[in-house]
């Protein structure tokens, strides 16, 4: 089994750019400051998320409301009493202008 190579922080900050792309190409990176591993550099699992199980899970966590089949019902306004949302938020506001 091949060991996964070491580098320095101080070697990671200088060259970035490089181990990312070492990175990104599926290789694991120990961090090291002075001779101590401190840290795992590695690639992220890839999410193989169809488009159907990306918004079932958006209908799970909330974000969307399910699909229903028809028509949506016609947008119905909330009746209120007393001044309207316009006018309260126009009173509210007097005293900065």
């Amino acid at each position: 089994m091949a060991k996964t190579p070491h580098v320095g922080s101080r070697e990671l900050k200088t060259r970035l750019g490089r181990y990312l792309r070492q990175v990104r190409a599926g290789q694991t990176l120990i961090v090291t400051d002075r001779g101590e591993p401190v840290a795992e550099l590695r690639p992220l699992p890839k999410r193989q998320e169809t488009e159907a199980a990306t918004w079932a899970r958006l209908v799970r966590e909330g974000f969307v409301a399910p699909f229903k089949e028809g028509k949506p019902k016609p947008f119905t306004p909330i009746k209120i009493k007393g001044k309207s949302l316009s006018e309260t938020i126009i009173e509210d506001r007097e005293d900065r202008f």
